[in-house]
């Protein structure tokens, strides 16, 4: 194996301790989670899965997405917020569509990156958007084809028996929207730090050999 190969697997596992470090501490705090009602939950645990997708690649963006769904499973059995938190703690509900996140977004990244003279910072943009959006569509979807009995009695005790996917999908639209802006914003700032980081790490290197 040669050095810049022994270098890119090193910079691959940083990134994966660091955005699994990230979802562990966001968890365990409580940063990570914004309840606003019993039903109303926002959620800023999706960022790191969707940076790990886009910066490091799909291994990376599937693992983070494992930690992020084994912490929400954890969370849900031990300090349920919401009646729905229960509902996680069925391992198809909390981790699958949280690894399901990571090849979501490492595909959308993928796509983005073919659009000739696509801007890095509006691709990572974009991503955090559609990619934390379908993120809400999986979750909820999980649960209505793995749990929907259970998912039924949760509606009932909050007086909305009978809504189904699509409606439980609108009246959390408020809180989705609020949780794809703040996966933009960041997103984007990201990929910019790191581009900017990059350009000046080359400008270094080429100083260096000129020497």
């Amino acid at each position: 194996m040669n050095t810049n190969k022994k270098l890119s697997t090193v910079r691959r596992l940083v990134l994966c301790a660091a955005f699994s470090a990230l979802v562990i501490v966001l968890t365990f705090t409580n940063l990570g989670f914004i309840t606003f009602s019993p039903v109303v939950s926002i959620t800023i645990l999706q960022i790191p899965v969707i940076l790990a997708a886009t910066v490091g690649g799909l291994p990376e963006g599937i693992f983070v997405g494992f930690i992020m769904g084994l912490m929400s499973l954890i969370k849900a059995a031990m300090h349920p917020g919401t009646v729905l938190d229960p509902l996680f703690v069925n391992p198809l509900n909390s981790i699958l569509p949280r690894m399901l996140l990571g090849l979501v977004a490492w595909g959308i990244w993928r796509l983005l990156n073919f659009i000739p003279k696509m801007p890095g910072t509006v691709a990572a943009a974009i991503t955090g958007f559609t990619a934390t959006f379908a993120h809400t569509l999986m979750v909820y979807g999980c649960i209505f084809i793995f749990d929907g009995a259970r998912m039924g009695d949760a509606l009932r005790t909050l007086n909305l028996d009978g809504m189904g996917y699509l409606g439980v999908v609108g009246l959390g639209l408020p809180s989705e929207l609020s949780e794809a802006l703040a996966s933009t914003i960041v997103c984007a700032a990201v990929y910019t730090g790191l581009f900017i980081a990059n350009n000046r790490k080359s400008k270094l290197s080429k100083v260096e050999e000129n020497q």
